[in-house]
């Protein structure tokens, strides 16, 4: 009859690990819900013969989940030809805009140009490490034309005192 002890470890080594309570199976599965490395081996024993065996160390490495920051501001409205930034808390992540047609940005400085008139959608994206996938935070950004004053519907006009007259563009 063979029994099993697991323990895990912060260095890469077989010996002076913790104990994994409960964890007495001939299969472990390693918990995954905290960031960083940790080391786990068994403890094979046999009774008929009183040998221990003990397994070698495997490395267990888990990557915490990747954030795209707090992004400033909310939706933000721009003139065409004027330019306006976004910004995360967090860094080395890109920006992007879901209609360039409407607004550029720069990648890297969050810089948008309002090119039409119309509405955005500004994503920061931040890649992932160990297998994890990404993670995006958007911001909206309105595009307006910019305003044109027209032309009078009327040049000089000459009245009197006490009368009106209406000019419109």
């Amino acid at each position: 009859q063979l029994t099993y002890q697991w323990y895990s470890n912060t260095v890469n080594s077989n010996s002076g690990g913790t104990l994994i309570s409960g964890a007495t199976g001939a299969t472990y599965e390693a918990p995954t819900n905290v960031a960083g490395v940790r080391y786990y081996y068994v403890v094979v024993a046999s009774s008929c013969n009183q040998t221990t065996e003990i397994g070698s160390s495997s490395t267990v490495t888990v990557t915490a989940a990747p954030s795209a920051g707090t992004l400033s501001s909310t939706t933000q409205d721009i003139c065409v030809g004027s330019n306006t930034t976004y910004s995360s808390t967090r860094t080395g992540g890109t920006w992007s805009t879901s209609a360039s047609s409407i607004a550029t940005v720069n990648a890297s400085t969050g810089v948008v140009t309002g090119v039409a008139t119309g509405t955005a959608t500004i994503t920061y994206t931040v890649v992932g490490t160990g297998g994890c996938s990404s993670a995006t935070a958007t911001r909206t950004v309105n595009v307006t034309a910019a305003p044109v004053a027209g032309t009078l519907s009327s040049t000089t006009q000459d009245i009197c005192v006490g009368s009106n007259t209406t000019y419109s563009s």
